[in-house]
């Protein structure tokens, strides 16, 4: 895993750089983590790939500037890793984790979607959100290995997502890709580290949502 992670880390600071002129060169490191991943065959780590190689087809058409199909892909990912966290999780959830999930859904209703023009688009931001708030619901209530670390993934790949909103439907942001880009290819390793990490604390393999 040591070396997954640094070999991760040198795609991601090559993504920074002009040394990688390709489009695509931004779903490398992810994708990395994915191929990790499938090597390990274990069965309770599926949806983390899944999660993880659905993020890289994300990253890929986004870099072409398809943004529907980047959502569907992430919106997918994200349904993987809700996949991940229900199975793993396997306690009630606590009523306060309903939360932040249902803040962000109110400030995604209320300041984002109504400054969407196009219909396609306004649909898909929706959707999207919808779907990247039971991801964040389903981080809260796991009380599992590692679940604070899990939630700070999380609320990275939350934050991520929303300074991309922002600077599309809103406004500029400043230094865009980097306050995107670090903040999300953190979250993906954290997510990869921790879900390897916590393989001998995960319940049977049979187990299903």
């Amino acid at each position: 895993m040591a070396l997954t992670t640094l070999l991760f880390a040198a795609g991601a600071a090559l993504f920074f750089t002009k040394a990688a002129a390709l489009p695509y060169k931004v779903a490398y490191p992810v994708l990395l983590l994915a191929v990790a991943v499938f090597c390990l065959r274990r069965k309770t780590l599926l949806p983390v790939g899944a999660a993880l190689l659905l993020s890289a087809l994300g990253d890929a058409a986004g870099a072409k500037g398809l943004f529907i199909p980047q959502m569907l892909f992430f919106a997918l990912a994200h349904g993987a890793y809700i996949r991940y966290f229900l199975c793993a999780g396997g306690l009630p959830a606590r009523p306060a984790a309903w939360l932040l999930p249902a803040a962000l859904l109110a400030l995604l209703f209320a300041g984002v979607v109504p400054r969407v023009l196009d219909p396609a688009e306004r649909i898909g931001v929706a959707v999207y959100g919808a779907v990247i708030a039971g991801m964040l619901y389903s981080v809260l209530r796991y009380r599992g290995a590692y679940a604070a670390w899990f939630r700070f993934a999380a609320l990275l790949f939350v934050f991520s997502d929303g300074v991309i909103a922002w600077s599309r439907f809103i406004g500029a942001v400043p230094g865009r890709t980097y306050v995107v880009m670090v903040p999300y290819y953190l979250a993906q390793c954290l997510f990869f580290c921790f879900a390897v990490k916590s393989l001998p604390a995960l319940p049977s393999e049979g187990r299903s949502v």
